[in-house]
């Protein structure tokens, strides 16, 4: 039986003092890097695309989903997906790294659903005080564009901030990491971090529902998973197979020993989940990649039980720091309010008002000399 994560007023002091340390980190990063210039996400920071999603949940549905969220049997949502690398900061697509793949949906009672995901099953550390040392010691390697010395300068950072546990953390981060090096795609297998459905704690994996070879011949280079990803999504949907896989016990699936995968035998099919066909050089597509850049995701955004205090931290001591951590990012880059892109999640659509902030918001970063996603000149409405 899983032990649901209740902190002491101390124990959220603690984790509140974890997810303080994060816009120092995102400084770190703009003083290291030449292409940041102002506070940005301190993960998942360059984007490689963006479009509209659909839901669509299983017409059977597991009791802890059932009801859930956007978890309504045979229902659509409408929401917006986004690709990224995993670092804080720009770099050529070629090196070794994470990525993300993030899904956000509203359910018909109102409350944000956020899917977050990286594509290895295991989550880089095991403890949130691990995870702020990885995020500190990356925001340090960036001062570094040869690829030799931002791993040096990356486990330098690492034995600063987590001291003894520096080698173990590098060694799993290193091996994660290969298999986006060894990609081709970013069109992959993704995992969410542990969340709770009612009186059960599981995960999400997104699975690639077919192939996608009808997309061309894959390209090499420093924008090859930005390439790929557009090329595929122009010939046609991009649909995952999304499935849930419960806990089981603490050595098939533990919830201490992050670093270890789920074994996922018992993982059942619960919908799918498709970034829909679309031509990148349209001004709604446009909007679409410039809306994703600018909103914010978080891990908490979630609903354990209808009804649930929105207020109440998640269930698991790591998704409570992830929660409150990217809550502090957000605040520190200034990320735009949920309430202005709202309506965006009943109709899919992108209204004047929020285009001609969207499109503001780019022309300032792109003449600060920030990087943004080039989705080319766009004129405010």
């Amino acid at each position: 039986m899983a032990t649901f994560f209740d902190p002491t007023p101390e124990e959220r002091r603690k984790l509140e003092e974890i997810a303080a340390g994060i816009p120092e980190m995102q400084a770190t990063l703009v003083r290291n890097h030449p292409q940041l210039t102002m506070p940005d996400r301190g993960a998942h920071q360059q984007q490689l695309a963006a479009s509209r999603v659909v839901l669509k949940a299983a017409a059977t549905l597991p009791p802890a989903l059932d009801g859930l969220g956007v978890f309504h049997r045979g229902s659509e949502r409408v929401g917006i997906g986004r690709i990224s690398t995993g670092l804080g900061c720009p770099h050529a697509e070629t090196d070794p790294d994470f990525l993300g793949l993030m899904v956000a949906f509203r359910s018909p009672a109102g409350r944000r659903i956020d899917f977050i995901t990286i594509n290895d099953p295991t989550s880089p550390t095991d403890t949130p005080e691990e995870f702020l040392a990885l995020l500190e010691a990356t925001a340090t390697a960036a001062a570094s564009s040869n690829l030799l010395a931002s791993r040096a300068l990356l486990l330098a950072g690492l034995v600063r901030h987590a001291g003894l546990r520096a080698p173990v953390i590098a060694t799993h981060v290193t091996a994660q990491t290969l298999r986006t090096e060894r990609s081709t795609t970013a069109y992959q297998q993704y995992w969410t971090g542990i969340v709770r459905a009612r009186d059960v704690l599981g995960k999400f994996t997104f699975v690639p529902a077919n192939d996608g070879s009808a997309a061309g011949e894959i390209e090499q280079g420093p924008a090859r998973f930005t390439r790929d990803w557009r090329r595929r999504q122009s010939a046609g949907p991009l649909v995952f197979d999304l499935r849930w896989i419960p806990f089981v016990d603490e050595r098939s699936t533990s919830l201490e020993n992050l670093t270890a995968p789920w074994t996922d035998a018992q993982q059942v099919s619960v919908g799918t989940v498709t970034f829909v066909q679309t031509d990148p050089e349209t001004a709604d597509a446009k909007l679409v990649a410039l809306l994703a850049t600018e909103m914010g995701a978080n891990a908490g955004n979630w609903e354990e039980a209808p009804g649930a205090d929105p207020v109440r931290l998640p269930a698991t001591r790591f998704t409570a720091t992830r929660q409150l951590a990217y809550r502090a990012s957000q605040q520190s880059r200034r990320a735009l309010p949920d309430e202005s892109y709202a309506s965006y999640f009943e109709r899919g659509e992108i209204g004047p008002a929020l285009a001609s902030e969207l499109i503001r918001r780019y022309q300032d970063k792109r003449a600060a000399g920030h990087w943004v996603p080039d989705v080319g000149e766009m004129a405010v409405v």
